[in-house]
């Protein structure tokens, strides 16, 4: 629950789809343990009731789908517990990414670290065109560690995937537009709802079944052993004393 008593992910539906919404705006939707369970539980729940046809995810606010992990939760982890925290989201995102429903990710504002790792392993996403995207985390002594060193890689290109990743850049949705990764054409903020349904409404066209079908063939084949090479390898960084030193320097920044 937030610090007003609601659920870190609010749950709504919408004609044949459930919008799960990432409810921590004041933290920009930073992914803690318990915002993680919850979007488990709504998951589970969306994919379990046969009237949803789409799972749709947004962020709480206007700022941010979301900002990437709650770094309060990696400060002073070994590489054990580190490589539990991560697993624990490789987990998840794993699940999302081999749903047997289209799960679409709908960003409006900033997507780093582990929220653009989030909509990265949503088989679809929209953007509107002030949303940003980037994987920082080499510039904190950190690597990706959701899966995105595999995910954006695959979604933009070895060389793009590596610029972002190594330099810190972020990509712009038109950016995002052109590397072929978003379902439609940036749109302005009020008009992402609507663009949700048009496509939701496109997805729903087909008939359930071979849509669970495409998406088993497309997405059951998806190698697991670099994702769990990339956990392995980020709980390294996390718990070395780069990483460690580079999540108190951002922490301090933040707290400013």
């Amino acid at each position: 629950m937030t610090e007003h008593g609601e659920p870190l992910v609010r749950t709504a539906g919408v004609g044949s789809s459930t919008w799960l919404t990432l409810n921590r705006p004041a933290s920009l939707n930073a992914l803690n343990a318990q915002l993680l369970d919850e979007l488990e539980a709504g998951l589970e729940r969306a994919l379990a009731d046969p009237a949803v046809r789409v799972v749709v995810l947004v962020g709480a606010g206007d700022r941010a789908f979301s900002a990437g992990a709650d770094l309060d939760e990696l400060t002073g982890l070994d590489s054990a517990a580190a490589l539990a925290v991560l697993s624990r989201g490789h987990r998840l995102f794993r699940r999302i990414e081999s749903a047997p429903k289209p799960v679409v990710a709908a960003v409006d504002g900033y997507a780093l670290g582990g929220g653009f790792e989030l909509a990265l392993s949503c088989h679809l996403m929209v953007a509107t065109q002030r949303a940003r995207f980037g994987l920082p985390e080499a510039t904190l002594g950190l690597i990706p560690g959701y899966g995105g060193t595999q995910r954006l890689t695959e979604a933009v290109g070895r060389r793009l995937a590596l610029q972002v990743m190594l330099t810190g850049a972020k990509l712009t949705a038109q950016q995002m537009w052109e590397a072929g990764v978003l379902a439609a054409a940036p749109v302005e903020p009020e008009a992402l709802a609507d663009t949700v349904d048009t496509l939701v409404h496109e997805l729903t066209r087909a008939g359930a079944d071979a849509t669970r079908a495409v998406l088993a063939a497309v997405v059951g084949s998806t190698p697991t052993l670099p994702l769990a090479n990339e956990a392995g390898l980020g709980a390294i960084a996390i718990s070395s004393d780069a990483g460690q030193a580079g999540i108190r320097a951002f922490r301090e920044r933040s707290a400013k």
